[in-house]
């Protein structure tokens, strides 16, 4: 799914076949003027409620399944599997745009200044945690009902701090962080889809790309009398292939989105939070034994949603989405330690104030967090890769101001 040619990645003076108005944006960057597409996509309220509306269904799953909470036809388990595969959908859109604004007018490469920047934003707060958690023998394997203490060990250990768990088969810890091996590894194929996607004039060679990537999945799986897929170890190089791209097609509506992004917007902004909604009670309602794969078509619903929906104005809702999405990654890797402290550690104490210790706990450290190495760092890679550019690149960052730095964090 992923095997694209990587040689326009390492020198690539421009997106192919770019459309007009691109060209007249990438002028207006040259000029030292910020273009009105970045403009919407640096303060988009409607993706800023797509990221926070992830994140929330993420610590809302976990507070389901500490406090055991079960109801018979409700798959409460799928709350937090829609989350991540949100979450999927937006940071390869706001990346795609990231590259596009990279690449702009760049000479030099794409990959490494990308990756760079990539890894001091998501490196520097997991192996934090990661450190944490190993250092106090924080129980941080989650079931229903208990947190359990892993077997810690030396490569349990260092296959976290690398994220790179799903291949060498170690047990995710704290297990929140399942899900990022899978993001940095879809980082190094992304350039190459961006350039992929800049040589599509058509949107709909976009879509067609992503149902025939599913085509294939779902061939390839039957073909070989391997679909269901187990949740066993691996057994042939085909069933490690087909687990190992198997989020690839939630990843891949943010990049149909991309195409679809200038287009003009029909649906009025109130409906698209009951958008949502909706797709969340598809999910829902259609997931069955196989929820990853109908998460595909839900994030390829969220795809082209996201593009025909105006944008909210400013309003509670979007300021309130606006601080949830900012600090989004501090509450995705640090909600477990809250949900222990707050209710295992302050068990003996009142319920309404282990609430308020929860609450304290993940609100406070997210933001402190955020403010004292999440955004320092990415400032920090912003200056590296910068250094790794060519000197006449024009990247777009003069300065690191708070909000530059916002803006970057969203990505």
């Amino acid at each position: 799914m992923f095997q694209f040619s990587v040689t326009g990645v390492l020198y690539s003076p421009a997106p192919f076949g770019i459309s007009e108005r691109r060209a007249t944006t990438r002028s207006a960057r040259f000029a030292g003027r910020p273009s009105p597409m970045e403009k919407v996509t640096a303060n988009s309220g409607n993706l800023d409620l797509l990221r926070s509306f992830a994140v929330l269904l993420v610590v809302g799953f976990h507070l389901a399944k500490f406090f055991n909470w079960r109801i018979e036809k409700l798959r409460v388990t799928d709350f937090g599997l829609l989350g991540v595969m949100l979450f999927f959908v937006h940071t390869t859109l706001v990346l795609m745009f990231s590259l596009e604004r990279q690449s702009a007018g760049s000479r030099a490469s794409l990959l490494v200044p990308f990756l760079v920047r990539r890894c001091f934003r998501i490196y520097p707060l997991a192996i934090l945690v990661v450190t944490f958690v190993f250092l106090f023998h924080i129980p941080s394997d989650l079931q229903f009902g208990r947190f359990n203490l892993l077997h810690q060990s030396t490569a349990n250990f260092l296959a976290n701090l690398l994220l790179v768990q799903n291949v060498t088969l170690q047990k995710a810890n704290p297990g929140i962080l399942w899900s990022l091996p899978l993001e940095l590894q879809m980082y190094v194929v992304l350039p190459s889809l961006f350039l992929f996607a800049s040589r599509i004039k058509s949107s709909w060679g976009m879509i067609a790309f992503w149902w025939s990537a599913v085509a294939l999945w779902f061939a390839t799986g039957f073909s070989t009398g391997l679909l269901p897929l187990s949740e066993g170890g691996i057994r042939s190089p085909v069933e490690a292939l087909l687990k190992f791209t198997r989020f690839a097609p939630c990843f891949l509506p943010g990049i149909v989105a991309y195409k679809l992004w200038s287009r003009p917007r029909f649906l009025p902004a109130w409906s698209w939070p009951v958008f949502l909604a909706l797709c969340c009670a598809a999910f829902l309602w259609l997931s069955g034994s196989q929820p990853i794969e109908t998460g595909w078509f839900i994030c390829f619903a969220i795809g082209l949603g996201v593009c025909v929906f105006r944008e909210m104005r400013e309003n509670p809702l979007t300021r309130v989405a606006q601080g949830i999405a900012r600090y989004s990654y501090g509450i995705y890797l640090l909600h477990y330690l809250a949900i222990w402290i707050g209710f295992v550690v302050c068990r003996s104490l009142n319920v309404g104030v282990q609430i308020a210790i929860f609450a304290a706990v993940l609100v406070s450290l997210s933001v402190l967090l955020y403010h004292t190495v999440e955004a320092p760092l990415i400032a920090a890679g912003i200056n590296v890769s910068k250094k790794l550019m060519h000197r006449s690149c024009a990247l777009g960052v003069k300065s690191h101001s708070p909000g530059h730095v916002s803006q970057i964090c969203s990505e």
